[in-house]
């Protein structure tokens, strides 16, 4: 008996799917770095709105969906910054 609960558990968990709006957000985030402005924050958004969903469906990408979020806004933080920087440098 014990060993058909833990069979069943074993399934559940493997159903388990990342939440897509993890995944996107964590590719806006990444392609943020490289130059595109934008995209991190949208990767941040992204990021916030997965959080809000994986809190009530208990989907994985949880630490996707962090790391969208500390990686857009951070870069584009940077970028911001270094845009600035250059206008007054001109």
């Amino acid at each position: 008996m014990e060993n058909q609960e833990q069979i069943e558990v074993s399934a559940e968990i493997m159903e388990l799917k990342y939440n897509k709006s993890a995944v996107i957000g964590l590719v806006l985030s990444i392609i943020s770095i490289f130059g595109v402005g934008l995209a991190g924050i949208a990767g941040f958004i992204f990021g916030i709105i997965a959080l809000t969903q994986i809190k009530y469906t208990n989907e994985r990408g949880k630490g996707m969906a962090i790391a969208a979020i500390i990686i857009g806004f951070i870069w584009s933080v940077v970028i911001s910054i270094v845009q600035r920087l250059a206008d007054a440098e001109l």
